[in-house]
């Protein structure tokens, strides 16, 4: 071998050398990067939740710990819990898993598992547990930007101090959208085989789908902080898209329209309802609510009527400071938001 070749062979070993030196430097720094991230991940929600505690605002994530390395981090807690004594709320809910790649932090997805059960005073509650519930969103140096959340076979009961008795509820799937729109805030909603029963007892009607899409003027303020609160649609406005409520049997309806929201939480707009199958909602009603036969009776005839004797029609309801009206008759209140 000539003296060149060996001069050769020896750069080309020290250039492998120096490469895998460089790979292992930056490595270790990566390594030790991650895991500083980490440490600082369980150190500041913990320095979080313990000011929050005092502004009334307090929660755990028992056996918290960061994993994912080396190309995830997210945030495992056996069990979470929440407290907002300014609203008199507490929540507990079961594992919490999530992850967001390391090199894309702002998006994150997050598992949740049941059973959860949520108190509000003066005594209300909520139970409930599913199959699978998953949330997914984005954030930006100011905040969320946009947020999902999807389950599946959910069911609970939530009870009332007022009555004593327990609303029994379930759904086969559902989502929820929440995103910024300008200075406005998008909300999209569906449950699949919604299905309500009081208490054990059978339920009330046959399962229906649900879909809503509503904009918030002005409020993208809201998801950008992700801050929300009981009464927070008091004194807003914006847009109904669609309230959308196919029960089967050929029964459907859909409400649309602007509306508004005083600071007492009453409702007001003029909306257009599109109902279908006229007969068939009177006969479910009154089997949910028997005491409102009389009622229920006039306002499918009311319908009927406006609508030329078919069973579908196209109205206007007009709601004004939580009263809705048909043709300017009264024919129920809306509870405060």
């Amino acid at each position: 071998m000539t003296a060149t070749a060996v001069a050769n062979r020896s750069s080309v070993s020290r250039k492998i050398l120096w490469l895998a030196a460089g790979i292992a430097l930056v490595s270790g720094l990566y390594s030790a990067g991650w895991f500083v991230a980490a440490d600082q991940v369980e150190k500041r929600l913990t320095a979080y939740l313990t000011e929050r505690q005092a502004s009334g605002f307090g929660g755990e994530c028992a056996e918290m710990e960061v994993r994912g390395f080396p190309f995830r981090i997210g945030l495992f807690c056996d069990k979470v819990r929440l407290d907002d004594t300014r609203h008199g709320a507490s929540a507990s809910f079961g594992a919490l898993r999530s992850a967001a790649q390391v090199y894309q932090p702002g998006r994150a997805v997050i598992e949740l598992d049941g059973p959860a059960e949520i108190r509000v005073s003066p005594g209300a509650t909520i139970s409930a547990d599913w199959t699978l519930l998953h949330a997914s969103l984005a954030a930006t140096l100011s905040g969320v930007d946009r947020t999902s959340l999807a389950y599946d076979n959910l069911t609970g009961t939530a009870r009332s101090p007022l009555t004593g008795k327990g609303l029994g509820f379930g759904a086969s799937h559902g989502e929820i959208h929440l995103r910024q729109n300008g200075g406005d805030l998008d909300a999209a909603l569906s449950i699949d085989k919604l299905d309500l029963r009081p208490g054990e007892g059978p339920s009330l009607a046959p399962p229906a789908d649900v879909t809503m899409e509503l904009t918030v003027a002005g409020k993208a303020e809201w998801l950008q902080a992700a801050s929300f609160s009981p009464h927070m649609l008091r004194a807003t406005s914006g847009e109904l898209r669609q309230l959308t409520l196919d029960a089967g049997s050929g029964m459907s309806a859909k409400l649309s329209g602007p509306f508004s929201v005083d600071d007492q939480g009453l409702i007001s707009g003029e909306f257009s309802l599109v109902i279908a199958n006229i007969d068939s909602w009177r006969e479910s009603l009154v089997k949910i609510i028997p005491g409102e036969a009389e009622l229920l009776d006039n306002i499918a005839n009311m319908l009927k009527a406006l609508s030329g004797g078919r069973n579908e029609a196209i109205v206007k309801l007009n709601v004004r400071d939580g009263t809705a009206f048909l043709a300017f008759v009264p024919i129920g209140v809306l509870p405060a938001l």
